[in-house]
């Protein structure tokens, strides 16, 4: 995938989420069973990892881990899903500010177009900081995956929002969905 497709990519993962967040009923949306996040919780927890790869996006080459790689390049996404829940069966936890409950603040509307906004700021990042060519050959630290590539973090960044968004139906409607 290039650029383009990626950023085409996030924009449709963007509106079905958003899409069936927004479609919540409110008692759906705020509450969450023992032990589990609400859907609220889920829509936060994306909203601060798109914030986190977009200001990642935006800094200068020679911070927040940017590092340029020889190729071979980059894992495939199927290869990315499964090393990602290979980590979390093997007990890998959010770290840093993610290991924090998330704490929603706004209505589900705000909070519907705040993820709209974060999907926005990530492509515009993508546009305005990188090129194809860094797809395969800069690499950014990931707190479950070690280093990954830029492409590969495009990769998870779809997958991780599908992975949330499954994992919300899946709780309301056990039946419905299987999540891997």
């Amino acid at each position: 995938m290039n650029l383009a497709a990626f950023q085409e990519a996030l924009n449709a993962r963007g509106v079905e989420v958003a899409t069936f967040f927004a479609a919540l009923p409110t008692q759906d949306f705020t509450r969450a069973a023992p032990e589990r996040w609400s859907a609220a919780q889920h829509l936060d927890h994306l909203i601060r990892s798109h914030e986190v790869l977009a200001l990642a996006l935006s800094m200068p080459r020679d911070r927040f881990g940017w590092e340029q790689r020889t190729p071979p390049g980059s894992r495939s996404a199927a290869e990315l899903q499964s090393a990602y829940l290979e980590a979390l069966r093997g007990g890998v936890k959010a770290s840093g500010r993610f290991r924090f409950l998330p704490d929603p603040q706004g209505t589900q509307a705000e909070l519907v177009q705040t993820h709209r906004d974060s999907v926005a700021l990530l492509e515009h990042h993508l546009t305005a900081y990188c090129t194809d060519s860094e797809l395969h050959g800069a690499t950014l630290p990931h707190p479950a995956l070690g280093e990954v590539s830029l492409a590969e973090t495009l990769h998870f960044t779809l997958y991780h929002d599908l992975h949330h968004l499954r994992g919300v139906q899946t709780a309301l409607n056990p039946q419905a969905l299987e999540i891997p």
